[in-house]
């Protein structure tokens, strides 16, 4: 896992990692649901798909997230970042919303300064208790080739995704320093992209907003919890709380484990992350 750390002053990145502790990815991608796995060690991590096919029952946990509109980060603004690092990341939405980016840079003009908005922001969530009583008593697979790497030595740690943040469209706004008139080709950007679904407009003198646009909703931020098991492949806990609590099972025969933080972040500075191959 790679990672392109980002300003953990930024208002945008501060509402998505510290209020929400939730893990931001380069390349937004519809893959990335809740009860999706990730396996990691050592700062490696690999995306794993969904849950149910580690587990010995594979039938549907019989619970069902909610969602909502998050409007304390619908239309926020992120901090500008200078050219060279805004079209990295740039880069990497476009990727996700199947847009091209070549050629993009020649047509930019005088450009010093991207940012970024969402739109329209969902969550899409699990409720931890609710969750943690549809895994009662459910195993991991040790028998399925997938699970090996979290029962092998050294292990992988298992984390799952319980939440996630998702929008189909993604404003960048294309800027100058100090409010000077940018002398960008608003014509022919709209040209490259037009094609393609996303929208390009004038915002005053001083910049150009392009608006992408996916068909489908995609993940651009998720929670992760880590998933404790025994040996035999006995889910026995998770968070959020820190009190010693085992799932469906006596205490006496349970393996009894502590966790404290209410969520895994996968590095200790906000950025967006690529996953290892």
């Amino acid at each position: 896992m790679s990672q392109l750390q980002l300003c953990q002053t930024d208002p945008l990145v501060a509402l998505i990692y510290d209020l929400f502790g939730a893990n931001m990815v380069r390349v937004p991608d519809s893959r990335i649901r809740p009860l999706s796995v990730i396996a990691q060690r050592a700062g490696h991590s690999s995306f794993r798909g969904s849950l149910l096919p580690l587990l010995t029952d594979a039938q549907a946990l019989g619970v069902l997230p909610a969602t909502s509109e998050l409007t304390d980060i619908t239309g926020r603004r992120s901090r500008r970042v200078t050219l060279d690092l805004g079209m990295h990341i740039l880069r990497g939405f476009l990727k996700g919303f199947g847009l091209p980016s070549a050629g993009l840079a020649s047509k930019l003009g005088d450009a010093a300064c991207l940012s970024f908005a969402f739109p329209a922001v969902r969550r899409v969530a699990y409720d931890i208790s609710a969750l943690g009583w549809a895994l009662a008593g459910r195993r991991i697979d040790r028998l399925n080739p997938a699970a090996a790497i979290v029962f092998d030595q050294p292990r992988y740690e298992l984390l799952l995704i319980d939440s996630i943040l998702t929008s189909s469209q993604i404003s960048v706004i294309i800027s100058n320093d100090g409010g000077q008139r940018l002398n960008a080709d608003a014509s022919a950007l709209g040209k490259i992209f037009v094609d393609m679904g996303a929208e390009v407009s004038a915002s005053g003198d001083s910049g150009v907003e392009l608006a992408l646009k996916s068909p489908q909703d995609l993940t651009f931020a998720f929670t992760c919890v880590r998933l404790f098991f025994d040996q035999d492949g006995l889910i026995t806990a998770m968070p959020p709380d820190s009190r010693l609590h085992t799932l469906g099972v006596a205490a006496e025969s349970a393996a009894q484990v502590r966790y404290s933080p209410d969520r895994v972040l996968l590095n200790d500075r906000p950025g967006l992350l690529s996953w290892d191959r």
